[in-house]
C-alpha cells in the first residue's frame, strides 16, 4: 500500500539522516577519521543502537499510553454495565476508579 512504501521511504530517509549527523558530529569535533569509521567494530553497532533508542522509547511510551487508555475505558463500560441509573443520569458514576 502507499503507506507502507511511505514508510519504507521515512526509515531510509531516517538512517540516511542519522549517518549524516554522525559525520556532521566527527567533522565538527574534531574526531580522527580513522577512529571514528562505521566500518570499525565498535563504532557500527553503537550507531545501530544509539538509532534505535529513540524509537524504543517512544513505542514504550504509546504502548503504555495505549494500556492505561484501554485500561480506562474497560472501567467505564463496566460502570456503565454495573450500576443501575447512570445511563439515565439518575446515579453519579465512580470518578476515582477511573484515575
Amino acid at each position: 500500500t502507499t503507506a507502507a512504501v511511505g514508510k519504507g521511504f521515512a526509515i531510509g530517509s531516517a538512517a540516511l539522516v542519522s549517518l549524516a549527523l554522525f559525520g556532521a558530529y566527527v567533522t565538527r569535533a574534531d574526531i580522527d577519521f580513522a577512529s571514528a569509521s562505521i566500518l570499525d567494530k565498535k563504532v557500527f553497532p553503537g550507531l545501530l543502537i544509539g538509532a534505535m533508542l529513540p524509537y524504543w522509547f517512544s513505542a514504550m511510551t504509546m504502548k503504555s499510553v495505549g494500556r492505561a487508555a484501554l485500561a480506562m475505558v474497560e472501567e467505564v463500560r463496566r460502570q456503565f454495565n454495573t450500576i443501575p441509573g447512570l445511563m439515565e443520569g439518575t446515579t453519579k458514576p465512580e470518578y476515582k476508579k477511573c484515575i
